[in-house]
């Protein structure tokens, strides 16, 4: 990017809290962060905002416009959306709004991370100061888990905030303190972080900071439509649930399952095989970026 950044040194006989601290103040002394963080707070209003008027919409279906064939649907999941299941997933769906951008935001921390020491030239200088490649990349995994925590916190300020005014405007009662409801923004936190691992993976494996963005980008979001799109072609061919509930191997796919107490959409598997495709990935791309760093030459 454009931003300018320093090369921050760190002394021989470093600690890991200095090397992360060293990372850390390599991020700050950019535009990036504070940019992204008002991403953060722009998305999350816009979200909070549309999930709003669909969990209003499917609360209180407006019946005198809904044809007569759709008219009991329309009653079924109003009836489903109060029961106290409805209601948790409701609940979540409002705490955890903007995770879709947010992980994507996540993610390019974590691209950057690492493109920026060779956007900037400072990549030689950080490895020789620190010969010991798998700590400096370990430190800047920490680094970008730390932002893209941040980023989560953000957000769910924001969402903790307004939450409890729209159900109180939607005269329904839900705790927000029940497990599933917790769960999903717990798990929503940690899917925060493994996008960040799997933007330093990318980052290490496309050294062009211009071109990991673009090819993270286009994973993420296009790559989305384009899984979507597919599996829904092999379900019209052949029709067995199994088929769309494979679309969780995507991994913005897996993050928005392992956040919904209730199902992401028809046939989606259950939580937890969300969260494991995940750790997943979080594992092969944060293992790609040591084995990159330790493998390749720094120019």
């Amino acid at each position: 990017m454009t931003a300018t950044q320093i090369a921050v040194p760190v002394r021989r006989g470093h600690t890991p809290g200095r090397l992360i601290a060293a990372e850390v103040m390599k991020i700050r002394t950019t535009n990036v962060w504070w940019l992204l963080t008002l991403g953060i707070v722009l998305f999350t209003a816009l979200a909070l905002t549309a999930n709003g008027f669909n969990h209003h919409f499917t609360l209180y279906p407006p019946l005198n416009q809904v044809g007569s064939a759709n008219r009991q649907e329309a009653i079924t999941q109003a009836a489903i959306a109060h029961s106290p299941a409805g209601l948790q997933a409701i609940a979540a769906d409002m705490l955890t709004s903007g995770q879709f951008f947010g992980c994507l935001l996540a993610m390019l921390i974590g691209i950057l991370v690492v493109t920026n020491e060779y956007f900037h030239q400072t990549a030689t200088a950080t490895f020789m100061t620190n010969p010991h490649r798998t700590a400096v990349i370990m430190a800047k995994l920490v680094a970008a888990a730390l932002f893209a925590a941040m980023f989560w916190l953000v957000s769910t300020i924001l969402n903790v905030i307004t939450t409890p005014i729209y159900l109180h405007t939607q005269h329904v009662d839900v705790s927000l303190t029940q497990w599933p409801v917790t769960r999903s923004v717990l798990l929503n936190l940690l899917a925060f972080v493994m996008w960040a691992v799997f933007g330093l993976g990318l980052g290490t494996l496309i050294r062009s900071q211009i071109g990991a963005v673009v090819t993270g980008m286009a994973v993420y979001l296009i790559g989305l439509a384009a899984v979507a799109i597919i599996f829904h072609l092999i379900y019209n061919a052949y029709p067995h649930s199994w088929v769309l509930a494979a679309q969780v191997i995507s991994p913005a796919v897996a993050s928005q399952v392992m956040i919904s107490p209730g199902r992401a959409f028809d046939h989606a598997p259950p939580q937890y095989v969300g969260l494991l495709v995940m750790i997943g990935y979080a594992v092969v791309f944060g293992g790609l970026g040591i084995w990159l760093t330790r493998r390749r030459d720094i120019s």
